[in-house]
């Protein structure tokens, strides 16, 4: 396969950075049609689009000049070639050039210019490898001895002492300047890697966690091609792993006073509040919104996952409901008259027919109704589904009355306004109709005094 994924080499000096080029040098190809891409967080950029390979079979890629000077990871793909192919190179912040007289290009026949990437990058991962077979090895077999077995003793030291290489490993990455250290760690982490050895997988996640938070270049991560895999990965964590609402909170800030780009910064907010939504940390995002609104980083607060820091915020007062009945007539409900007479609060209850959580948390509070009524809450259903049909079948299921649709999905009006970006999402509402609290969980709904 053409396919290869190559480093190249960050070579320090004075560069013209005014046209960064990427000179690529394969006469065996030429008429293949091709694209050129590089990375802004998930997004691909086509620096070229379907371009065509001269006779002479060498192509000259111009980085645009509002991404230059680019560092970061570019796909070159063969786009009309029946077996594919192409190269996934890593630019160091300046042009370079990369030729094969091969029609079968391969490690030993691909070749780089006035560097070696190749060897270097090889080099860092078979140091590394090394490094984590040995600890390997050695952590299993101390654990078929016993700590009065003669060999205990050496074995014990053996892992402290690949424990030691491994961090000075990791050092030395940090004073490396070859833009090869600065990618591995990011290759690392998406393999679960982290940058300290142990046998224990909370220990390991927290080395992961606190590598991401502290270390990680947010700048190098969001050209790498690698940037919502590795935040969604953090998030998990967080709101799995750790569920530790403050720990969360202090490292977001921490994130928050490194990443200085405010492009990146948006980008980032906006990948963390969607994977805290869907994993029910609602409550989480309700205790960053001032770090990321006093920020003064965000560029825009548009699409429904940035709009929930600017609409429906605890203390405002809750957008009225739109409200459709089945004869596609519409009316208002007002939220200062969510609250029945007799009656001091309010359950907003997003969801969908067919989400499991959605469907288990409503059951789970069916037989509770009665009950939260007497305490003087009530309920009001709103559906994402997008048939009648459905909608009717899910709501005749719960004893409240109050359940709307409108059948647009996520798209629909009040979704829109409450910033809801996945079900279930839950809004306590008092009786002036102000927003009290977000609330995530069956257990957090019963603790509502």
């Amino acid at each position: 396969m053409l396919k290869k994924i190559i480093f190249l080499a960050l070579i320090l000096g004075i560069k013209n950075l005014a046209a960064q080029t990427i000179t690529i040098e394969f006469p065996a190809f030429a008429g293949k049609t091709y694209d050129f891409i590089i990375f802004q967080g998930d997004a691909q950029v086509k620096v070229a689009e379907n371009d065509t390979i001269p006779t002479n079979g060498i192509i000259e890629i111009k980085i645009p000049k509002q991404y230059a000077p680019y560092t970061g990871m570019c796909r070159w793909l063969l786009t009309n070639s029946q077996t594919g192919g192409g190269l996934d190179m890593a630019i160091p912040g300046h042009g370079f050039r990369v030729s094969c007289l091969s029609d079968k290009p391969n490690e030993n026949n691909i070749v780089w210019h006035d560097y070696d990437a190749m060897n270097e990058l090889n080099r860092l991962n078979v140091l590394q490898q090394k490094i984590i077979d040995k600890f390997e090895t050695m952590s299993k077999a101390l654990e078929l001895y016993d700590a009065t077995h003669p060999i205990y003793a050496s074995l014990q030291q053996e892992v402290a002492t690949q424990k030691q290489a491994y961090s000075q490993f990791q050092q030395d990455l940090k004073n490396n300047t070859n833009y090869n250290a600065r990618f591995l760690p990011i290759v690392n982490l998406t393999k679960g890697i982290s940058d300290k050895l142990s046998n224990n997988y909370e220990e390991k996640a927290k080395s992961f966690s606190a590598y991401i938070t502290n270390e990680l270049n947010f700048e190098q991560l969001y050209t790498s091609g690698h940037w919502g895999g590795i935040i969604q990965s953090w998030a998990q964590m967080q709101a799995q792993l750790f569920q530790n609402k403050e720990i969360f909170v202090n490292d977001f800030k921490t994130i928050s006073t490194r990443i200085d780009n405010p492009k990146i910064y948006t980008d980032f907010v906006g990948k963390v509040t969607y994977y805290l939504t869907q994993y029910g940390k609602d409550d989480y995002i309700d205790d960053i919104a001032s770090t990321v609104v006093l920020s003064g980083k965000i560029t825009s607060y548009e699409g429904n996952t940035m709009q929930v820091y600017v609409k429906a915020k605890i203390g405002n007062q809750a957008p009225d409901l739109i409200i459709t009945d089945s004869k596609s007539k519409t009316s208002v409900l007002k939220s200062k008259n969510f609250a029945k007479k007799g009656f001091e609060k309010t359950l907003l209850i997003f969801f969908e027919s067919g989400c499991g959580y959605c469907e288990a948390l409503l059951t789970q509070l069916a037989p509770q109704y009665e009950t939260l009524q007497k305490r003087g809450i009530d309920i009001i259903a709103l559906s994402s589904d997008r048939t009648e049909e459905v909608f009717k079948f899910t709501a005749k299921k719960f004893p409240w009355k109050r359940s709307y649709c409108d059948y647009q999905g996520l798209s629909g009006i009040n979704f829109k306004n409450y910033a809801v970006i996945g079900t279930p999402y839950i809004f306590l509402i008092d009786a002036s109709g102000k927003i009290e609290k977000r609330l995530s969980t069956y257990d957090e709904i019963m603790q509502v005094k």
